[in-house]
C-alpha cells in the first residue's frame, strides 16, 4: 500500500488532504542526510509520502533512544561519520512535519498530513 504514496500528485503539495494518522510502512521516496549548520546534529530532508509537502527532521548527536543519535561519538568528542548516521537514520520512523495544518489536525498533533513512515533511501547531501 505505500507504494501507491510514493508518487507526488501533478500539483506537488497535496495541501486538501485530511489529517489522518497512517503508518505507510517502507518508502522508496529519496531522503537526505547532512550535518546541522551547527554541525552537533543531523537534518533529514525529503517529500512526505502522503501529503507530499517538503518534510524535515533535525536530531542532536548524543544518546540513542532520547531524539538524538551517536552517544560514543558524542563522548569522545567527534562527530559521526556520514556512514555512522546513514546506518542509524535508517531504523528510525519518520512522521510528516510539513509545517501545513492539513484539515482535521488534532490540536496536540505535530503540524503535518500525520503520516509516518521508514526512510529506504537515504543520500547524503543537501544544504544547510
Amino acid at each position: 500500500m505505500a507504494q501507491e504514496h510514493d508518487t507526488a500528485p501533478t500539483g506537488g503539495h497535496a495541501f486538501t488532504a485530511a489529517w489522518a494518522e497512517e503508518d505507510l510502512g517502507p518508502t522508496a521516496a529519496p531522503f537526505t542526510y547532512r550535518s546541522s549548520s551547527d554541525g552537533h546534529g543531523v537534518v533529514i530532508e525529503g517529500d512526505c509520502p502522503r501529503c507530499h509537502g517538503r518534510t524535515r527532521t533535525e536530531y542532536t548527536r548524543g544518546l540513542p533512544g532520547t531524539g538524538t543519535k551517536g552517544l560514543l561519538s558524542w563522548l569522545a568528542g567527534r562527530s559521526l561519520e556520514p556512514e555512522d548516521d546513514a546506518e542509524t537514520l535508517v531504523r528510525e520512523v519518520y512522521f510528516c512535519e510539513c509545517g501545513h495544518p492539513h484539515p482535521n489536525l488534532p490540536p496536540d498533533a505535530p503540524v503535518g498530513c500525520g503520516a509516518s513512515w521508514r526512510i529506504t533511501t537515504l543520500v547524503e547531501g543537501g544544504t544547510p
